[in-house]
């Protein structure tokens, strides 16, 4: 009988290892994305099945807080990076994560700076047809 219970409890320790791993490796930008309004934090969500990031202190505390309700695609950071990396012809090994020193997020655009000093900007309102990439 305890030897079913140890089993049990090593597959349920496998399982919650498992997820957490997952977890934590799907929001590879959370530590690097600031809120430019109100110099919170962006954390990961999910949302309608999608990873996507949003500023905690709007999401804790409201609009009183932060009037940034500006959310990004999981999806959308990995494109971006991954383009560039690629423009500079940088080998990517391990996390997209790895090669992003930060994010700063303002007025529904961001801005991606990288470890080799470079920088994307999204999004940044300039240009009149609206979306504006530059990677």
């Amino acid at each position: 009988m305890n030897i079913a219970i140890n089993e049990r409890f090593s597959k349920l320790t496998f399982a919650v290892k498992s997820i957490f791993i997952q977890e934590s490796y799907m929001y590879q930008f959370t530590s690097k994305i600031t809120c430019l309004h109100c110099g919170g934090k962006y954390r990961g969500k999910k949302m309608r099945d999608k990873l996507a990031y949003s500023c905690s202190t709007y999401e804790k505390k409201g609009k009183e807080s932060c009037s940034n309700n500006f959310k990004i695609k999981e999806e959308d950071l990995v494109h971006m990076v991954t383009t560039h990396l690629q423009i500079r012809n940088v080998r990517v090994e391990g996390s997209l994560g790895e090669h992003v020193t930060k994010i700063e997020v303002k007025d529904e655009g961001y801005k991606i700076y990288y470890l080799d000093g470079t920088h994307s900007v999204v999004n940044d309102n300039s240009h009149q047809y609206g979306v504006k990439f530059k990677y």
